[in-house]
């Protein structure tokens, strides 16, 4: 039969080693919701963003696709 003291230790010591490796998988388990989350988020500004500039106007997005009408293209003269 064993002593008490040393059941007393193992328990203490086998509980101690248990919390610790419970805590290591939360740690692990919330660093993976961070990365999922922070992935979804950065999907989530891609198609907000890509939605945004495909339903705005096209004046609005390529406002300097056409000269202004005062100022508007001469062609180039001859050397």
């Amino acid at each position: 039969m064993m002593d008490v003291s040393t059941l007393a230790l193992n328990m203490t010591f086998l509980l101690t080693l248990g919390i610790g490796f419970l805590m290591f998988l939360a740690h692990v388990l919330i660093f993976t919701t961070m990365l999922m989350l922070a992935g979804a988020a950065h999907s989530a500004a891609v198609t907000f963003t890509a939605l945004w500039t495909w339903l705005r106007p096209a004046e609005v997005t390529n406002n300097r696709s056409r000269p202004a009408p005062d100022q508007e293209m001469q062609p180039a003269k001859a050397l």
